[in-house]
C-alpha cells in the first residue's frame, strides 16, 4: 500500500511537471467572431438597435465587426452601452468610414486601410497578452457584377434589368465580361491595399466583412444550375486573391461541400419590412459576408449563419438550400437585409503566462488562488480601488469557458470566491478577471 501510496504522489508530482512545461510550449484558445452588416445602424426596422442588441447578447461573440454605421463611432458607443446594461461588457474599435468593431478584450492602433466607396480598418486586439489584427471591411457595392448572370445590372449604368426582349431578365454569361465589370468597382483596390497592411504585421490576421462579391469557392461547376448562375464558373477576383494571399475562409473550411451548405447571407428576410431582393425575377442568393483568417496554428471549430433561416428568390421567401447549415439566434426578429456569420477559431496565445494586466494601476489585483494544486475546491481573491462592472471566468486550457464566477456591479474592496470545479476534470485552468479596463489572468492546477 505505501509504495502504492509513493508511486501515485511520484506521478502526481510528473503530471504537475508536465503540464507546466506544456503552458510554457504550447497553448491554445476559442474565440467567437462574428460579422454583422446592420443595414443603416438597424434604422430599416423597427427597433433595430434594441433587435441588434438582443441578437449580440443572444450570440454572446468575442469579437464583432460591423458595417453600415453610417460614418461616425457614435453607434458603436450606443450599442456598447446597451450590452453593458445586459452585462456584456465590450470595448471599442473606430478608426473612421462606416465600420467598427467590439472586443471582450482591448483594443489599440486604430487604422484607416481604405475609405474609398466604403472602407476597411485594422485595429489591434490584446488576447491575454498575444495580440492578433482583426481587420473589419465593407466592400463597395457598385458594379456589382453577380447580377449580370442574373439579367440585372450591378448598379452601372442603373440596377435595373436587363430586358430580354418580353420583359424578362436577359443574362449575361461571357465570363470575360463578367470579370471585366467586377474589376470596375473598387473592391480590388480595397483588396489591396488590406493585403500591403497586412503585410506589415507580424500578428495572426482575421478578415471580416462583407464584401458585396461572391466566392469563387462557391461558382463552381457543382453549383451551375444553382441559383441562376446559368451555368457559369466564374473565378472571382478578390476572393481568388486573398486565398492565393495564404487566407482561409473559415465558412468554407468548415463546410467544403458548396452545394450541402452554400451559407447563403443575401438578400434576408428582415422583420417588418417587405422584400429585400434586388432582382425581382431572378433568384440572387449568395454568399457575400465572410470571415477569414492567416497565421500559424489557426483552426476553424464551428461556423453558423445567424438570423432566420427565410432569404428571397424570385422576390418571395424560401428556405430552400437551408437544411444543412448551422443557425444560431434564428428565432428572434431580424434587422438586417444581410444575415450574419459567426465562426469559433482556435488560436495560439504566449504560453508563458503567470499573470497579464492591461492596467500598470498596483491598487487592482487578483491573487493567487489558494490551494494550488487543488481538488476540488479553491479561493479565488482579488481587490478593486472603485466601483466596477467585474468579471471573473475560469477557462480550460483550449480557452474554452468553464465557468463564471463573478459577473455584477461591485463596490471598491477586497474580495473572496471559493471555486468548485466537481464537475471538472484534472488540468491546468487559468481565471480571468476583468474590472473597467482592468484584466489579469493566472493559472491554477485541478489533480484528482
Amino acid at each position: 500500500m505505501e509504495i502504492i501510496m509513493q508511486n501515485n504522489t511520484r506521478l502526481k508530482l510528473i503530471l504537475i511537471l508536465i503540464l507546466c512545461l506544456a503552458f510554457k510550449t504550447q497553448a491554445q484558445i476559442d474565440i467567437k467572431f462574428m460579422t454583422f452588416n446592420i443595414w443603416h445602424e438597424g434604422t430599416s426596422v423597427s427597433n433595430g438597435l434594441i433587435k441588434i442588441r438582443d441578437i449580440i447578447a443572444d450570440v454572446n461573440p468575442d469579437i464583432v465587426g460591423f458595417q453600415e454605421i453610417n460614418y461616425n463611432g457614435v453607434w458603436t458607443t450606443k450599442i456598447i452601452n446597451l450590452l453593458s446594461a445586459v452585462g456584456l461588457i465590450y470595448h471599442k474599435g473606430y478608426a473612421g468610414g462606416d465600420i467598427s468593431i467590439i472586443s471582450k478584450f482591448p483594443i489599440s492602433e486604430p487604422t484607416l486601410i481604405n475609405y474609398q466607396a466604403n472602407s476597411i480598418a485594422g485595429f489591434k486586439v490584446d488576447i491575454f497578452g498575444s495580440p492578433i489584427i482583426v481587420v473589419c471591411a465593407h466592400l463597395d457595392y457598385m458594379y456589382s457584377a453577380s447580377y449580370l448572370p442574373r439579367g440585372y445590372n450591378g448598379g452601372y449604368p442603373n440596377w435595373g434589368m436587363i430586358d430580354d426582349g418580353t420583359g424578362r431578365p436577359h443574362p449575361v454569361t461571357d465570363i470575360n465580361q463578367i470579370l471585366a465589370y467586377n474589376l470596375q468597382s473598387k473592391r480590388d483596390e480595397q483588396i489591396s491595399d488590406f493585403l500591403n497592411y497586412a503585410k506589415t504585421k507580424t500578428e495572426p490576421i482575421i478578415l471580416i466583412g462583407d464584401f458585396n462579391e461572391p466566392s469563387y469557392l462557391d461558382w463552381t461547376a457543382n453549383t451551375v444550375s444553382m441559383f441562376d448562375h446559368h451555368g457559369l464558373i466564374i473565378p472571382w477576383q478578390n476572393t481568388r486573391l486573398l486565398a492565393d494571399s495564404g487566407y482561409v475562409d473559415a465558412y468554407r473550411s468548415f463546410f467544403p461541400n458548396e452545394v450541402s451548405n452554400p451559407g447563403i447571407t443575401w438578400p434576408s428576410f428582415a422583420h417588418g419590412v417587405g422584400s429585400t431582393s434586388w432582382t425581382p425575377l431572378a433568384d440572387e442568393r449568395d454568399r457575400i459576408d465572410y470571415i477569414l483568417y492567416k497565421g500559424n496554428n489557426i483552426k476553424t471549430k464551428y461556423v453558423a449563419l445567424v438570423g432566420p433561416r427565410e432569404s428571397y428568390s424570385y422576390d418571395k421567401l424560401t428556405t430552400t438550400f437551408t437544411s444543412n447549415e448551422n443557425f444560431i439566434a434564428d428565432t428572434l426578429e431580424w434587422p438586417s437585409d444581410h444575415k450574419a456569420v459567426f465562426a469559433t477559431l482556435n488560436l495560439p496565445i504566449v504560453t508563458n503566462i503567470n499573470e497579464i494586466n492591461s492596467d500598470d494601476n498596483f491598487k487592482f489585483s487578483l491573487e493567487n488562488n489558494y490551494p494550488n494544486p487543488f481538488n476540488p475546491t479553491t479561493q479565488i481573491s482579488y481587490s478593486i480601488p472603485k466601483s466596477e462592472l467585474v468579471s471573473l471566468k475560469v477557462y480550460d486550457v483550449l480557452g474554452k469557458e468553464v465557468a463564471q464566477l463573478v459577473n455584477q456591479f461591485q463596490n471598491n474592496g477586497n474580495y473572496q470566491v471559493t471555486f468548485n470545479a466537481n464537475q471538472l476534470s484534472s488540468g491546468v485552468y487559468f481565471y480571468q478577471l476583468k474590472a473597467g479596463d482592468f484584466v489579469s489572468v493566472k493559472k491554477m492546477l485541478l489533480i484528482r
